[in-house]
């Protein structure tokens, strides 16, 4: 999948979660080949919809350069207005987006060397996928603090994201800057709008 793809995902994360139910679309990419029998088995046992929803849309990046294709085209009967949404953005990412170097530049020095605000974080939290995980253990988290995180609130994505950044912050204190931060997001390569929309 491509990068742009993978930034459209990301983007919609939260609208799909909300509105998609996987168990058709999802038939019709393992006849496509593009998730696998043991994938549609784990996904089978998730109590949720929502979290079976992000469990798809963690998983297919890594399925290749047709999974997006896929994927817009599982969606198109069913879902039509979420098919439609997932091409009109993919449009919209051959725009050219912002070199990572340049991206602290488009964020002001008082809120880079300030620490992040709740409401920050939490906005942060809504955007990220499964890259988040790599985001904490670069800011210093260990897997123990990522597994009581995800323990704590074992249904809700974004609130285990928002427990591992609190955690972060409360340790590290006036320490735990906006600039570290970026520098983690950035390195994890997550998508630049979403930081610079996080922090503006």
């Amino acid at each position: 999948m491509e990068a742009k793809q993978r930034r459209v995902l990301r983007r919609l994360r939260l609208e799909l979660a909300e509105q998609l139910r996987v168990e058709q679309p999802v038939q019709y990419l393992y006849q496509e080949r593009v998730v696998s029998q043991s994938f549609l088995e784990e996904l089978e046992a998730e109590p949720v919809g929502a979290r079976r929803t992000l469990k798809l849309l963690d998983y297919l990046p890594g399925r290749g350069p047709r999974a997006f294709a896929a994927f817009a085209e599982s969606l198109r009967d069913e879902f039509p207005w979420l098919c439609r949404r997932l091409e009109e953005e993919e449009r919209a990412e051959e725009e050219p987006e912002p070199p990572a170097d340049d991206l602290q530049s488009t964020i002001s020095e008082h809120i880079l060397n300030g620490v992040p605000t709740d409401k920050q974080l939490n906005q942060l939290s809504g955007q990220l996928g499964a890259e988040w995980e790599r985001v904490v253990v670069d800011l210093g988290l260990k897997s123990s603090d990522i597994y009581r995180c995800k323990m704590n609130h074992q249904y809700n994505v974004q609130a285990q994201i928002l427990a591992a950044f609190v955690l972060w912050k409360q340790r590290l204190g006036k320490r735990a800057t906006v600039r570290n931060l970026c520098n983690s997001l950035i390195s994890a390569e997550v998508d630049p709008t979403v930081i610079s929309n996080a922090f503006q």
